[in-house]
């Protein structure tokens, strides 16, 4: 059920039977050359629609909005920060809360919120509710590990294609180009460089890593529809499953 769709009357009785509610939650920034800016809020969009078909749980409008400041150099890039985002969310999970939705499902798109909604998921433990937040690319990674993918890379690439052929363009995909800071700092992937075997964390702007905005080892020239209809398939029916357990949890403390 979206709660976009329903009236406050209806809202008010569902809310009287269900007390789970997924919060897909992205982010505006750089995907590559091939790629949509919104990918990181379109994926978790589209689960949280699947997952509507099969379970009795309410989808809250998704969030577009996330924490991307290492992706600020590219234009269309929308940062609001870890406190606002943290803010948000907050809002509607206690606005919701008090209504009787106790149980949430963050559905994230983008690495960089995961703190934020670490902080409001344990905000919200300590108040009698609890939360759980699914990092919708590492799900599928561990589901299956030829879906493990990096930034804008095949994973991703391949989950927009799913949703919307057109939105991703495979003859803009250059190859990856990292800029390794010496000879001997090379990078492994965004903000972590190698050097004599072992790995150090350096942060820099993304653009300033790989001029593209794509990294990692699932290169996207290789993204088929067909293996993201897959991915998203396999992932929304894991989700099913766990929110059915999720369900069980009894919260009485």
């Amino acid at each position: 059920m979206k709660l976009s769709h329903l009236s406050w009357k209806q809202a008010e009785n569902i809310f009287k039977r269900v007390d789970i509610a997924i919060l897909p939650v992205g982010s505006v920034e750089n995907h590559g050359t091939h790629g949509p800016l919104g990918t990181d809020y379109l994926i978790p969009e589209r689960l949280s629609e699947m997952i509507e078909k099969e379970t009795e749980v309410i989808v809250l409008p998704v969030i577009p909005y996330g924490v991307c400041p290492h992706h600020k150099s590219f234009p269309g890039t929308i940062n609001i920060g870890h406190d606002a985002l943290q803010m948000v969310v907050r809002n509607i999970v206690f606005s919701l809360f008090e209504q009787g939705i106790k149980k949430f499902v963050f559905l994230n798109g983008h690495g960089g919120n995961d703190s934020s909604l670490d902080m409001v998921a344990l905000e919200l433990y300590n108040r009698g509710g609890i939360a759980a937040t699914v990092d919708w690319w590492v799900l599928a990674g561990q589901l299956n590990n030829e879906w493990v993918g990096g930034h804008a890379g095949r994973e991703e690439a391949s989950a927009i294609m799913a949703i919307d052929e057109d939105l991703i363009d495979l003859n803009e995909v250059v190859p990856l180009d990292y800029k390794n800071l010496t000879d001997e700092l090379k990078c492994l992937n965004i903000n972590t460089v190698e050097f004599k075997g072992a790995s150090i964390k350096i942060m820099r702007d993304v653009r300033d890593v790989v001029e593209s905005g794509w990294f990692g080892k699932d290169d996207p020239a290789f993204a088929t529809k067909e293996e993201g209809e897959s991915m998203l398939n396999a992932t929304a029916k894991y989700l099913v499953d766990f929110i059915e357990e999720f369900k069980k949890i009894k919260l009485d403390r």
